[in-house]
């Protein structure tokens, strides 16, 4: 399976120190990352705030960045004042480039042959627990890409449905720059505890000992038939009607045989007595989707 992100914007960080300059601005470990390695995490700023979820793909000679939608402007500027002694430099790519995550099992060894064709670059990062992998390529190769990926494309609905029923929340759909690591479900996710320090990572230490993160995501299962097509406004209430959960994205996945929807749940709320309530006051019973499908 492969999904197209031309939404993602791509930096490019050369210079010998590259990956120690970069290795204290983000959540995830990049010290030990070889040529043809990857991996994902978050750039927080000195809050603990989530500027933006990026994946990296490591080369001989540069780390290629894949950051949110929307965030490229800003990643920018602000990486670009991190930059004070060290020998590294950050650019955009001289011609525009196209993303591509590819899940599945045999995701990896299928970048790396697309990366071949279409003269990008690759490597295994594995998002959602099923094996996956990033590509990066030349906007103007990204067709050739596609023409050879036919049969195993993601269109939209099919990304949203795979990320939910894999638990994975999305920059500008489920979270965003005022929410945290916590918030958004991903402390465990993109976030390396064993690494060294990083920038806002006093914060996301101290939330999580402390443990006082009032809400968060959560995927829920919403028992309502397929063709009950949710959509719109909606909330989850608790056994009094309180709401107690906004709703962000959802789905029907045919796996699950329910409705899925990644909700920022108060995680106070009596999980036992959750509804899914619709803005046309229609409800359907809701639970936590307990293990991914």
């Amino acid at each position: 399976m492969i999904a197209s992100h031309e939404g993602w914007g791509t930096l490019r960080v050369a210079g010998p120190d590259r990956q120690t300059w970069l290795e204290g601005l983000v959540t995830c470990e990049l010290k030990s990352l070889g040529s043809g390695q990857g991996t994902w995490g978050l750039a927080l700023d000195r809050l603990g705030k989530i500027q933006s979820v990026l994946s990296v793909v490591a080369r001989e000679d540069a780390l290629w960045l894949a950051l949110s939608p929307g965030t490229l402007d800003a990643m920018e500027a602000t990486l670009g004042r991190m930059l004070i002694m060290e020998d590294a430099e950050l650019e955009r790519p001289a011609e525009p480039h196209v993303w591509f995550a590819l899940h599945g099992p045999e995701a990896a060894a299928r970048a790396q042959a697309l990366a071949t064709l279409a003269h990008g670059a690759a490597a295994a990062i594995d998002w959602t627990g099923l094996g996956g992998a990033a590509l990066v390529v030349p906007a103007a190769r990204s067709e050739a890409v596609l023409a050879e990926s036919q049969g195993t494309i993601l269109g939209a609905d099919d990304w949203t449905r795979l990320r939910l029923e894999r638990g994975l929340p999305e920059f500008g759909a489920d979270f965003d720059a005022r929410d945290r690591p916590h918030e958004a479900a991903l402390e465990r996710k993109a976030v390396n505890w064993s690494k060294g320090c990083y920038l806002g990572q006093e914060v996301v230490c101290m939330q999580d000992m402390r443990g006082k993160v009032k809400r968060s995501l959560s995927v829920l299962r919403v028992e309502a038939p397929e063709n009950a097509a949710l959509g719109g406004p909606a909330h989850v209430v608790d056994a009094e009607e309180r709401e107690v959960g906004v709703v962000k994205s959802r789905a029907f996945s045919p796996r699950a045989g329910a409705w899925l929807v990644m909700t920022l749940l108060e995680r106070s709320a009596d999980v036992a007595q959750l509804r899914y309530r619709e803005s046309g006051s229609r409800a359907w019973p809701a639970s936590p989707l307990l293990a991914a499908v």
